[in-house]
């Protein structure tokens, strides 16, 4: 089993200093779970590719939703109420090289986590968090 330390150093964060109660890192769903608004995540997913077809190509729904995973994820508890927090991590001792890619690569990690918690957890509240060492200026600016 190999250690992934920055899914580490999230996994510490998230529970020491969010003080989230439940976390776990390679969160991924099952597909024995039944999702919240199905049919609506589905009609978001279309959406999403006809306004930005490059982001999730030729992916059905269920493949982007099956295949996706949070590297770190963390619930807190404040009042009661669950809040989410799921943080992609991405370390690269170089910065991140995903080439002309990487923009889209960011988008579609971070749309599939916001459509991730809200089929299975039924919220459109919480953080949604990409996390990374190192980034080039020219790589900033094509994610911001």
């Amino acid at each position: 089993m190999k250690i992934e330390i920055g899914e580490s150093a999230i996994y510490s964060w998230l529970r020491h200093i969010k003080g989230c109660k439940i976390v776990q890192t390679n969160w991924k769903t099952s597909p024995q779970w039944e999702g919240f608004h199905t049919e609506r995540v589905y009609a978001l997913i279309e959406q999403i590719k006809q306004r930005f077809p490059h982001i999730f190509k030729k992916s059905t729904p269920q493949q982007l939703l099956q295949q996706a995973e949070i590297d770190a994820l963390g619930v807190c508890f404040t009042g009661g109420e669950p809040f989410f927090y799921a943080v992609e991590v991405s370390f690269h001792e170089e910065g991140l090289r995903y080439g002309n890619e990487t923009s889209k690569r960011v988008a579609k990690k971070l749309l599939r986590i916001a459509l991730l918690l809200y089929l299975q957890f039924n919220t459109k509240q919480g953080e949604i968090i990409f996390a990374t060492p190192k980034v080039q200026p020219k790589t900033l600016t094509q994610i911001s």
